[in-house]
């Protein structure tokens, strides 16, 4: 069996979502069955980032063309296509995540969703994003896909409601969750250039206003007048809309901005935190969150879309709407040690991601076998 695999949302510098989603899912899909062969494909003019080991197993194949040209010729249904490169001899093409796409014919496809945000929440979107997601007509590749595979039950729901697509065409393979194991004391030396504070709250996502950074930091301006010991501290890049959350941020002593930041720096900020808050409005599954439960800190989270599917009863939820929920849900983890013991836990079964690749495996198998 020969699947190919587009790789176009690895081409960011920092991985976040769907980067690390594909990437994680394809380094362990190599390793789960020797007789399957892959070809990664890929347009533009940017290296891919990471790079893979290739070999005889695993191929890249690229359109070295701008991908503004590429797109506007996908929207026509006109010129070169991404599925230009695809070898005569593969047998499915996954598609992990939605994007400007023109068929093969007589290649079956698989499409991931990871999250309708965009429909769901599109007040939180550029009119340029709108336009682009508006361009690539999500129903239609939905309905030409073989089969659809989301990250969660959520995401499912909302493509039934919104397209109303058969449900038995949908399936659910939740993602895993990759962190590094590390010591309190490795943590501090790993971070010593970042002079964290001694106390903090955190925050892992992009700056972008779906993310509700601003009502998370209105929440925190009432909790630190009462307790100026603690600190927010947030890490992601920044993604649309960011420049006022930015001014405000500089505007606040109590508030330190990281950036974006890699494995093992990341998991020794989460080591290092008090606690971790999740103030998003919208998700599609929600890797932080797991990732900060994956450290034994207890989380606060917002009750919408997925996240208490994801988290279970390991959360103190909150609505992420209102500022007075989130400043309430810290002041208690600071005052209430029993509670914020109790949502330490070690009984959490994490998501893997050898599980979930074995599942996505199963999936392109049977398409395969009924061709």
């Amino acid at each position: 069996m020969k699947i190919a695999v587009d790789i176009r949302s690895l081409g960011s510098k920092n991985l976040t979502g769907v980067g690390y989603y594909l990437y994680n899912s394809l380094n362990n899909l190599f390793k789960l069955d020797e007789s399957v062969s892959w070809q990664l494909i890929n347009s533009g003019l940017k290296k891919i980032n990471p790079d893979f080991a290739f070999n005889e197993r695993v191929l890249l194949a690229i359109l070295k063309l701008p991908n503004k040209l590429i797109n506007i010729a996908s929207i026509f249904g006109l010129g070169p296509s991404i599925t230009d490169v695809i070898d005569d001899d593969v047998d499915l093409l996954w598609l992990p995540n939605i994007n400007f796409f023109k068929p093969k014919k007589n290649l079956p496809f698989v499409l991931t969703v990871h999250d309708l945000s965009f429909l769901h929440s599109h007040s939180f979107y550029s009119l340029k994003m709108k336009i682009w997601h508006r361009l690539v007509n999500v129903k239609k590749l939905i309905d030409q896909s073989k089969v659809v595979i989301v990250v969660s039950e959520n995401t499912k729901r909302d493509i039934v409601r919104f397209f109303s697509t058969a449900e038995d065409k949908i399936f659910v393979v939740y993602p895993g969750v990759d962190y590094q194991k590390i010591s309190s004391t490795e943590a501090s030396n790993i971070t010593q250039h970042l002079n964290l504070p001694a106390k903090y709250f955190l925050h892992v996502g992009t700056l972008e206003p779906r993310k509700n950074i601003s009502g998370l930091i209105k929440a925190f301006d009432r909790l630190h007048a009462e307790y100026p010991n603690y600190k927010l501290v947030l890490v992601g890049g920044c993604g649309w809309m960011y420049s006022k959350l930015l001014r405000d941020i500089k505007k606040r002593d109590y508030i330190k901005y990281l950036g974006y930041q890699k494995t093992p720096v990341k998991d020794a900020i989460y080591k290092l935190s008090y606690a971790f808050i999740w103030s998003s409005f919208y998700e599609g599954f929600g890797f932080p969150p797991l990732e900060a439960l994956t450290h034994k800190k207890p989380v606060i989270s917002s009750f919408k879309t997925s996240l208490p599917e994801t988290l279970g009863n390991h959360a103190i939820y909150v609505d992420p709407y209102s500022v007075s929920d989130m400043y309430m849900a810290m002041k208690m983890l600071i005052e209430d040690q029993q509670l914020y013991l109790s949502l330490i836990t070690d009984s959490f079964d994490l998501p893997e991601w050898p599980n979930q690749s074995f599942e996505i495996l199963n999936i392109f198998n049977k398409i395969v076998k009924q061709k």
